[in-house]
């Protein structure tokens, strides 16, 4: 019997599904989940000087309540501080605190040791192509 092509969607949800739950076993020893993971990521690899929640929003393709609640739970760790901007109040700049220094190496290592199983015996050019038409599907569902 022939086993039944899933469609494209549902195999990139279950790779999500699996990579996120064993990145959250393997990050529970230093107390952050792997949302957590991926906002302090982007702001240890950010270019932009100031930071502040949309820019988080628009580089993760989370929506506002999803990423206030991350940001309160990695202020309340002590991970990030949230400062209002000087010229808009409205806005707060969120900077990393010496905390989050001292956990990114583990947090990488974390997230390289799965990659690196996600892409168990494939060449460097197989990955290559994989992360190129990943971004391109990204690209073509994500909000503008």
């Amino acid at each position: 019997m022939e086993k039944r092509k899933q469609p494209l969607g549902f195999l990139v949800k279950q790779i999500n599904n699996v990579f996120e739950k064993d990145l959250n076993r393997q990050l529970k020893t230093i107390g952050i989940t792997s949302s957590q993971c991926a906002v302090l990521d982007y702001l240890f690899h950010t270019n932009e000087e100031e930071v502040n929640q949309r820019d988080v929003e628009r580089s993760l393709n989370l929506k506002n309540p999803t990423v206030t609640g991350l940001l309160k739970r990695l202020d309340e760790k002590g991970y990030i501080l949230c400062v209002p901007n000087a010229s808009d109040k409205r806005k707060k700049n969120i900077y990393l605190t010496e905390k989050a220094y001292d956990i990114q190496r583990r947090m990488e290592t974390d997230r390289k040791k799965l990659d690196k199983q996600l892409t168990r015996g494939m060449t460097k050019k197989e990955i290559a192509a994989v992360t190129k038409g990943m971004e391109k599907m990204l690209y073509n569902i994500a909000d503008p």
